[in-house]
């Protein structure tokens, strides 16, 4: 069913989608009707393969552009199911031309992803000859489609298939027509059983490091992801020191719900400061995150995988040993063909997010977070939150926005509605940190629970004086006049970069039974 403009809605054969196929092209490449015979005869083929009138292939009339046209436009473009792009020079300098190409992947890469299993929803035909240079870079990868021949006797001439029955090369035009529409009816025949491609929950996944014999496949599952509409970290590469690639990495995994690791033969580089490989560390750093609900490992070991080397064949038995560790959420170690491990990663990915409960005897705490306005956007006060977030425990910012009054009263209620507090102390002066020190002591003296209440200092860089008058207190302990009984202020931190494990005695007394 023909769309050649922007008559009403009609049917489209793979329903989750307003039209089938979209046709890009250059205006000037249709002065001979070229593209308008094309259209005809893909859309007869595909009606015919398909076995329905009910088939709509878009092509945009080139009306002069205006505001309102580009939104219509846009529109049909974010909404088609395969997108077919007729290159020839003009396509390739035209604005309007790269403009439609870059909101088809846009919309792709946000939605269902650019490919369904091996194959682009982005197809090129070339009408013209064109350098590779000249391409698009989207067409990398992509199926193509060839309307032209080289002249068997100067390789400087060719001759484009001709769209006119009259035309000696209309015959070769023809039957690159069929071999198009059946690889453009083999993918709206797979789009159509797809339901809807956005109802497929969008994931945040981490993706290990691994050794270089898996790094091919590694990639091959992080742009299949990245086309399906999944997030993948980390989006950079990861520090080579040790302690920094740990804290980076356990800053990334408290985004995700998903891990993915691959092992084979090799064991791997080792970061420095460090006496295990990259993919171990990343395998325990994951492991840990098992305890928070709705988090999933998976790991990954060729079937046919041969003479291992020493440490990596002990550290394989470990993982299968380890797999189903107490306390720990679920974990999927898949010792199988790599079609199959991508399988079962895709059902999971696909599933939604379960609500998983809490581990046995461990009670969510709400914390509340204190900083100065100029610390919101440091990093290290990102990583304490995502550390915090991934042990279970909201996390509460301070409120900046209204008057004095206004704030305090927020204030207030935020400590009354939370279990502890940590005060982040960056950049802020000892004034504002003895006032929250002050405040916080006040109002929990009100509580009948506040001797059960956590309070934290936690020292952040740049290191000053007054700092280093927290970091010389007996035991991390900072005695404060207390005449409702609280306990002593906890000092954390040492002035320098973040470590999870410099919150580890705070974690532990939010998280002792109350």
């Amino acid at each position: 069913m023909s769309a050649s403009g922007f008559d009403g809605a009609v049917p489209s054969y793979t329903h989750a989608y307003a039209v089938d196929v979209f046709l890009s092209y250059g205006h000037i490449d249709n002065r001979e009707n070229w593209v308008t015979q094309f259209h005809k005869r893909l859309e007869t083929r595909l009606q015919e393969l398909l076995g329905t009138d009910d088939v709509v292939v878009f092509r945009d009339p080139k009306l002069e552009g205006n505001d309102i046209y580009d939104e219509l436009l846009r529109e049909k473009v974010s909404r088609s199911a395969v997108f077919i792009s007729v290159l020839s020079p003009r396509y390739t300098s035209s604005p309007s031309c790269r403009k439609e190409l870059d909101w088809f992947v846009e919309t792709a890469q946000r939605t269902g992803g650019l490919r369904v299993e091996t194959k682009s929803r982005l197809i090129r035909v070339t009408k013209t000859r064109l350098s590779e240079a000249a391409l698009p870079h989207n067409f990398q990868d992509t199926l193509g489609f060839q309307f032209y021949e080289a002249d068997p006797d100067n390789e400087e001439l060719f001759h484009e298939f001709d769209a006119d029955p009259r035309l000696p090369r209309f015959n070769e035009f023809r039957e690159q027509c069929d071999r198009l529409a059946q690889a453009v009816a083999r993918m709206l025949r797979k789009l159509r059983g797809i339901t809807s491609l956005t109802s497929a929950p969008s994931r945040t996944v981490f993706l290990a490091r691994t050794t270089s014999d898996l790094e091919l496949r590694r990639v091959s599952i992080r742009d299949e992801l990245v086309d399906r509409g999944h997030s993948v970290l980390p989006t950079e590469p990861l520090p080579d020191s040790g302690p920094e690639m740990k804290s980076a990495v356990e800053a990334l995994l408290a985004k995700c719900d998903v891990s993915i690791h691959l092992f084979g033969r090799a064991y791997g580089v080792i970061p420095e400061e460090e006496t295990r490989s990259f993919g171990e560390l990343h395998y325990e750093l994951a492991l840990n995150q098992r305890q928070r609900p709705g988090f999933h490992q998976l790991l990954w070991v060729p079937e046919d995988l041969q003479n291992p080397e020493a440490r990596q064949r002990d550290f394989l038995k470990k993982i299968r040993e380890g797999k189903e560790q107490k306390g720990a959420g679920p974990a999927d170690l898949y010792e199988t063909c790599f079609e199959s491990f991508k399988e079962g990663l895709l059902d999971v990915l696909s599933r939604k997010p379960e609500a998983t409960p809490p581990p046995a005897g461990l009670r969510s705490k709400a914390v509340y977070l204190l900083c100065n306005q100029q610390d919101l956007k440091r990093e290290s006060l990102d990583k304490i939150k995502a550390y915090l977030r991934s042990r279970g425990h909201p996390v509460e910012l301070p409120p900046f926005d209204g008057d004095p009054e206004e704030l305090r009263q927020l204030e207030v209620g935020l400590i009354e509605d939370t279990d502890a507090a940590l005060i982040y102390y960056g950049t802020a002066k000892d004034a504002w940190v003895t006032a929250k020190r002050k405040n916080l002591r006040k109002v929990l003296g009100t509580r009948a629970s506040g001797q059960n209440y956590a309070r934290a200092l936690y020292l952040c860089t740049p290191k000053d004086d007054k700092k280093s008058d927290y970091l010389s207190v007996p035991d991390h302990l900072f005695l404060e006049p207390e005449p409702h009984g609280l306990p002593p202020l906890l000092v954390l931190g040492d002035c320098g970069e973040f470590d999870p494990a410099k919150l580890d005695t705070f974690i532990r007394l939010i998280e002792k039974d109350p």
